[in-house]
């Protein structure tokens, strides 16, 4: 007789488990869906906040240029070498940029995932490597 209850409350014991386990993966399954949403959600506000800045930095960029350009064809009176000049600066900054670009690019924009995807021992190992 105290076999079988043993049994059955072995058998208790067994089914608690297994509900505790299922509470525990559904909790586990809900922290992820939180996880990925906040890392959504800073992703595309980031996105959305860089298209913009560089929208705007490129019309000031922009205008600027033409101002350059023709305030400086109006003092030499040629239009054409103030234009010629905004290019070739715009030349030497792509090339400068392309020459450096893992210092400038790259390596910047690999930080920034990463310190948004809180990857706490690869920020380090990057850090050693420095």
């Amino acid at each position: 007789m105290t076999n079988i209850m043993e049994d059955n409350s072995l058998s208790e014991q067994i089914k608690r488990i297994f509900d505790q386990g299922k509470v525990y993966l559904d909790l586990q399954v809900g922290y992820l869906k939180l996880n990925i949403a906040e890392y959504l959600i800073r992703f595309f506000s980031g996105l959305a906040l860089t298209l913009i800045l560089f929208w705007i930095l490129f019309f000031v960029v922009f205008f600027c240029s033409f101002a350059f350009a023709y305030w400086f064809g109006q003092m030499t009176g040629k239009w054409s070498a103030g234009f010629l000049i905004v290019a070739g600066f715009y030349f030497f900054l792509a090339f400068f940029i392309y020459i450096f670009r893992k210092t400038f690019i790259v390596r910047p924009f690999t930080r920034f995932i990463l310190s948004q995807m809180k990857f706490d021992q690869i920020k380090e190992v990057e850090n050693e490597k420095e």
